[in-house]
């Protein structure tokens, strides 16, 4: 592959180029531009890392039928189900899916059969997979790197010649056909030292290696009090919590896995923390399964309620996975024949090739998350008498084709009964109003400005949408007056209100409105000045009106019909 070296930063800016060209290209149709900037990651994924394993035939096959098959399934979910009108989150689990089994399956190619090269393990043990994994992941953050350190010395040596009045050189270099190129070949250099260095990410495997062994008993012990805690009376809570609480029960038992998947992939010890310590570890190995069926028991109360959508489906995918996942990891400590290092990382390297399979299985056609989503509530919505219009404008917003399908069945079975796909898409659920009454329970201070009020509403609705969700006290009612508030004020003497809206933190953003544009814009930020916030105090201040805004204050410039503003 010396001879080659020329051939990945070339491939690089190649690639580069090539998505540059997909994304700025102006076509008439995108239907293909999805499964194409699939292929093009894929195909760059493979050539760097699939080619120079065996003989030069086998390796290219690989490169090119591994993003064949991940396009064709990108392009076969977009020919059955669709991007349009279809849950966010199943699209970004389908390209999140092909991204782990490509790598996951270029991984196990490097590690399985007669290998050309000494850099590689040179047996096909599902133990070496685990390392290897780490490898790739390390030769992709040297790409990283590559890029970083590119970039500010392409800056550094523009700016010199800025200096002396040339600056069509950064003009250059800063438009996105060449930026894109760069920044790839950097990308690809990165990875060649990564590769031609193999022998340098040994240490740092084993730096990490030694960094999460540490980080494992503390994470272990956390989880172990919280599971006392629980214990202790705070189950029917946890269980009462809202669907996302999945999220953080998932993450505390992924968390903890992969903490040990990074421990065990560097050093060929007999034990892992010392023999005693190792004793002591077998058992911190069933928090983990206990996670991931509280887990499944907070994702089955929503499902027995709501029925299945795309994000359920995906949380049942994980859960059961993490589950069987560490249960096979319990199993492999407290019956291994051999070290407890080596049975560990040999278990996880079966659990990666299980992981491959299925993250390519789970979107073959008819068995992804919004084909099953659609029969799911299909199902459920004719079991009952009365159907809600809220059901059905989901089905008609989040489940894309399978879900228009859904729906011309429920209107057959029941004629007249389903309103049009376009009435359902454009409908406001009755419920959303309460949504309504939190931003009409916000106060907005003064009580006269000169930003109108449907751009004021545009912003409580969109940028202050999440910052909003902290401001009901806990327990009460919706009638309630909020804990925050929003002040319009003009901030740099242009005519025209800036908006601060101020919750419990110590700081504050500052959002301007462009007239010209219609939209709101972060200008800047204000943090309080005291160690303590009166914030009870602070909302009286407001309502009484006792603010004003004190130098210094900054004012754009109009200069013969140009604007120059302040950098903020």
């Amino acid at each position: 592959m010396k001879k080659a070296h020329w051939l990945f930063p070339l491939s690089g800016a190649a690639y580069g180029f090539a998505f540059w060209y997909l994304i700025d290209y102006r076509w008439e149709d995108d239907y293909l531009l999805a499964s194409l900037m699939t292929f093009i990651a894929a195909l760059a994924y493979c050539s760097w890392f699939a080619i120079g394993v065996r003989r030069l035939r086998d390796d290219l096959a690989v490169t090119f039928v591994l993003p064949t098959l991940a396009a064709l399934q990108v392009l076969a979910f977009q020919h059955l189900v669709g991007f349009d009108h279809t849950d966010d989150a199943a699209i970004f689990g389908l390209l999140a899916c092909q991204a782990f089994w490509v790598g996951g399956a270029v991984a196990i190619w490097r590690i399985w059969g007669p290998l050309q090269t000494t850099v590689l393990p040179n047996y096909p043990d599902r133990a070496a997979l685990v390392p290897e994994i780490w490898s790739i992941k390390l030769a992709l953050a040297f790409g990283l790197v590559g890029v970083g350190v590119v970039w500010p010395v392409l800056y550094a040596l523009s700016s010199l010649f800025m200096l002396v009045g040339i600056d069509q050189i950064w003009d250059l270099i800063s438009e996105a056909y060449v930026a894109m190129p760069l920044s790839g070949a950097a990308f690809a250099t990165g990875i060649l030292i990564a590769r031609e260095k193999s022998g340098l990410l040994i240490p740092v495997r084993q730096v990490i290696g030694g960094m999460f062994r540490i980080l494992y008993p503390i994470q272990a012990l956390g989880l172990f009090l919280f599971l006392i805690a629980a214990a202790l009376g705070g189950w029917e809570v946890l269980l009462d919590q809202e669907f996302g609480v999945w999220w953080t029960v998932m993450a505390a038992a992924a968390g903890l896995s992969y903490l040990l998947f990074g421990a065990v992939q560097a050093g060929e010890g007999v034990t892992l923390f010392g023999r005693i310590g190792d004793r002591v570890f077998r058992f911190t190995l069933w928090m983990a399964p206990i996670f991931a069926l509280i887990a499944m028991a907070t994702i089955y109360i929503r499902v027995r309620e709501y029925g299945l959508t795309p994000s359920r489906i995906y949380a049942i995918w994980a859960a059961v996975f993490v589950l069987m996942a560490t249960i096979w990891l319990s199993v492999a400590a407290f019956g291994c024949r051999q070290s407890t290092p080596v049975s560990l990382r040999r278990a996880f390297g079966h659990i990666a090739i299980c992981g491959t399979l299925t993250a390519f299985i789970i979107h073959l056609p008819l068995l992804d998350p919004v084909s099953i989503s659609a029969r799911n509530q299909q199902s459920r919505l004719l079991s009952m008498a009365d159907w809600d219009k809220a059901d059905l404008s989901f089905i008609a917003r989040n489940l894309g084709m399978p879900g228009e399908k859904a729906l011309a069945e429920l209107d057959a079975a029941k004629p007249d009964t389903v309103p049009p796909l376009a009435e359902l898409r454009s409908y406001i659920d009755p419920d959303a109003g309460r949504m309504m009454v939190e931003i009409d329970n916000i106060p907005v201070y003064p009580a006269e400005y000169r930003v109108p009020g449907e751009a004021v509403t545009r912003l409580l609705e969109a940028q202050l949408e999440y910052d909003r969700r902290f401001c009901r006290k806990e327990g009460s009612g919706t009638g309630t007056p909020d804990q925050c508030a929003l002040l319009l004020v003009d901030l740099d003497g242009d005519g025209m209100e800036e908006a601060a809206f101020f919750t419990a933190r110590d700081y504050v953003d500052i959002y301007r409105y462009e007239v010209a544009d219609d939209d709101w814009q972060i200008v800047t930020s204000f943090f309080h000045g005291q160690n303590e916030i009166d914030h009870a105090a602070m909302l009286r201040d407001l309502a009484d009106g006792n603010f004003k805004a004190v130098s210094p204050r900054y004012s754009d410039l109009l200069i013969g019909g140009v604007q120059w503003g302040q950098y903020r």
